[in-house]
């Protein structure tokens, strides 16, 4: 494992570098980039298995520790409201410069088409560059938010200027999947919204109580379905 700082300051700080980054470099030259955006509970051995699969296929992927100036890259599942207190401590501005350093990042290093896939907090940031930045697809997983200062989902959904998918449980309480179902259907990049039988807020989470193994399972295929048929080159 390497971790590089990312390319540029935050736009509201002068003298702080943006989020650094876990880095996982793909065996051959580069087919593309993948941003892996963490959950509550940050870059955790999850987020890193994420970044692991997405280099065997070929991308180069990249993970910004967004918890890097208030302690810590990862909290355990019995520190969920320490984890909570991180979370709610970040900014709007932040949050963005971060992700925004990191496409800056991978367009340094010219990768190519550049993959964005978050989870829970980072599904809410996936979809948040959806509506910001031209991807090759956003994926949001369980998909919470928003910050103070930032548009609820539905919002960025519908604003989209990238291909996006949202795949949550049908148990999940913390995610409106009625008003991000409607947003898929105003006009724009394709956006599609799949919901997962019998899964819970989390439900990709291995070790963790809500985790589904079938879900994820299941998840992950209907994320490959997308990814083959709505994506911007």
């Amino acid at each position: 494992m390497s971790v590089h700082h990312g390319p540029a300051n935050r736009g509201r700080r002068v003298l702080r570098t943006a989020a650094p980054l876990f880095v996982r470099e793909p065996y051959g030259p580069p087919a593309g980039g993948a941003i892996v955006l963490h959950d509550v509970f940050g870059v955790t051995g999850y987020a890193e298995a994420v970044c692991r699969l997405l280099a065997r296929q070929g991308r180069l992927a990249v993970s910004p520790y967004l918890y890097y100036e208030s302690g810590g890259p990862a909290f355990e599942a019995d520190e969920l409201t320490v984890a909570r207190a991180h979370m709610d401590s970040l900014t709007a501005q932040d949050v963005a410069a971060d992700v925004s350093a990191a496409l800056n990042y991978l367009a340094g290093r010219t990768v190519g088409p550049v993959l964005v896939i978050g989870f829970s907090m980072g599904g809410y940031l996936a979809t948040w560059t959806a509506a910001h930045h031209a991807v090759q697809a956003a994926i949001a997983v369980s998909p919470s938010g928003p910050w103070a200062g930032m548009p609820p989902p539905e919002v960025l959904v519908a604003d989209r200027r990238s291909p996006w998918l949202g795949v949550v449980g049908e148990s999940d309480l913390l995610v409106d999947a009625d008003l991000l179902g409607m947003a898929t259907s105003t006009p724009g990049p394709p956006a599609a919204l799949e919901r997962i039988s019998g899964a819970g807020h989390g439900f990709y989470r291995a070790g963790r109580p809500r985790y589904d193994a079938e879900a994820e399972e299941e998840s992950w295929r209907r994320i490959c379905r997308f990814l083959q048929k709505n994506t911007l080159p």
